[in-house]
């Protein structure tokens, strides 16, 4: 009998060990975490990268580089160098407003240095298009998958009354900037 009180202290113990509640739950998808199935932005996150145009201008060379702001949002930046000076500086930005993917471009030089919406549009696998048909120029930016795994984006759109294309070929770099 002297073993009855150590009976005792195990006996809880024991039962608990057969209790389904102290098993841990299988993975769960957390609500409003992001999945492949669920993720807005995951067509455009393909863009992440450090990216290099030498070749269309031979005064300048431009550069973007994008990266993921938590599971909500990327973030960019891109300039353009002649000579070793900077030429242009922007802010980039993709988010999802209102249910629709919207691009952000900034030029503090620019539109009283505001933020400047483009609406993603339907599109193929292979390339990105954003439009603000309100907007002096461009009213349409264009990122499409080139051959060589990089990207050929245009900035398009009607500016005082004459069509205008500025178009850069963008290649990976390896390190970012």
């Amino acid at each position: 009998m002297r073993n009855l009180p150590s009976l005792m202290i195990l006996a809880p113990l024991l039962l608990a060990c057969g209790n389904d509640e102290h098993v841990p739950a299988p993975q769960q998808e957390v609500p409003g975490e992001q999945t492949a199935a669920n993720d807005a932005l995951l067509p455009y996150r393909q863009l992440i990268g450090a990216w290099m145009d030498s070749t269309t201008s031979a005064r300048f060379s431009c550069f973007e580089e994008w990266r993921a702001l938590g599971d909500t949002a990327l973030e960019g930046f891109g300039y353009g160098l002649a000579q070793g000076d900077t030429i242009y500086f922007e802010d980039l930005r993709l988010a999802q407003v209102d249910g629709e993917v919207v691009y952000f471009a900034r030029i503090s030089s620019q539109n009283d240095g505001q933020w400047v919406p483009f609406t993603a549009q339907p599109n193929g696998t292979d390339s990105l298009v954003f439009e603000n048909p309100g907007h002096d120029f461009p009213q349409c930016i264009t990122y499409v998958r080139n051959n060589a795994g990089g990207w050929d984006v245009l900035a398009s759109g009607n500016e005082g009354g004459a069509e205008r294309i500025e178009e850069f070929h963008f290649a990976s770099r390896t390190a970012p900037m």
